[in-house]
């Protein structure tokens, strides 16, 4: 490796890094707005800490879900002496440069970089995807760790990982749970290898929305419009049948996986709508490791009507 080739890399890693910590500005610039316009779970969140004293009196903490965010937040703010908005915008920016680094790792090492790179940047531009960082934050770090150890762990690391994840949030126990499903399925000879594994986790994500609305498990009522959903489904329709090799991927897995549990819920009158950013951001992946140049150029055309309906739905939103 000559000096040359050492300093092209250096320089673009520096590169990466600024374009990563430039995504952390533009979540905590988005969360800021969020919380100005009264908009999201981030008011929410500010709210419950400001009245934690009142809170705690007559409800205790607990190791699972909310209780191990809470009491982290609590600590960081209290060990730094910083605003709890202060501490939530600081882990805002840790999660989004940590999946955009990781992402941005693997269409580096990837092929097509040129065809990948538009559709990476409307990915993470796209208003559910950046939400997850901005908003749902305590989902989002739950999320990252989740990604970290699909992506980099093994063995009980990972399961120690899952197991984290999952007591930070416990939206994050279906993707795990369709994570050991879809090894499950690498184990049988299926010989439609399209339409009974999509008929499986189709069967399986419609338990996982009834089984929800049957014991209250994050449970949220529809609040969109027809448009809305209308939209989220022709997304649906392009993460299934943009290439059907993407349900042989893990990532292509989880994606369609987590769209379908959206699909399931509008059936029965519950929002699964943290999960569409999920699925999109799943996808992404799939397209980095297994899309190959047709597949990214044809959802690439496909998002790009997407990604601005959906801007202009959520800036409409927020007027």
């Amino acid at each position: 490796m000559n000096i040359f080739t050492i300093k092209t890399q250096s320089v673009l890693k520096l590169v990466g890094f600024i374009f990563a910590a430039l995504y952390g500005v533009f979540v905590i610039y988005s969360l800021q707005r969020l919380y100005l316009l009264g908009s999201g779970d981030i008011n929410a969140y500010v709210d419950f800490f400001d009245n934690i004293d009142i809170y705690t009196t007559f409800n205790e903490y607990s190791i699972r879900g909310d209780g191990v965010f809470r009491l982290t937040v609590v600590f960081l703010s209290d060990f730094f002496n910083l605003e709890i908005l202060t501490v939530l915008s600081a882990l805002a920016f840790i999660m989004s440069t940590t999946i955009f680094s990781i992402y941005l790792n693997k269409i580096k090492s990837g092929k097509y970089l040129v065809y990948i790179l538009p559709v990476f940047i409307l990915v993470f531009l796209t208003p559910m995807v950046a939400n997850l960082f901005a908003s749902g934050i305590r989902s989002g770090i739950a999320f990252t760790i989740l990604t970290i150890a699909i992506l980099h762990s093994r063995g009980i690391v990972r399961i120690s990982l899952f197991v984290l994840s999952g007591l930070i949030h416990l939206s994050m126990l279906p993707i795990i749970a369709m994570f050991f499903l879809f090894y499950s399925l690498q184990k049988i000879r299926i010989r439609s290898p399209f339409i009974i594994p999509l008929f499986i986790l189709s069967s399986f994500t419609l338990l996982i929305a009834l089984g929800s609305y049957l014991f209250g498990f994050n449970v949220t009522k529809v609040s969109s419009s027809a448009f809305f959903n209308t939209v989220i489904f022709c997304l649906a329709l392009l993460l299934i049948f943009t290439n059907k090799k993407s349900i042989r991927n893990i990532f292509g897995f989880l994606s369609i996986g987590l769209i379908l549990i959206y699909l399931f819920g509008l059936l029965i009158d519950l929002s699964f709508i943290r999960y569409v950013g999920n699925a999109i951001i799943f996808y992404l992946l799939f397209l980095i490791e297994r899309g190959g140049k047709e597949t990214i150029q044809v959802f690439t055309f496909g998002y790009i009507p997407f990604f601005f309906l959906t801007s202009l739905y959520a800036l409409s939103n927020t007027l």
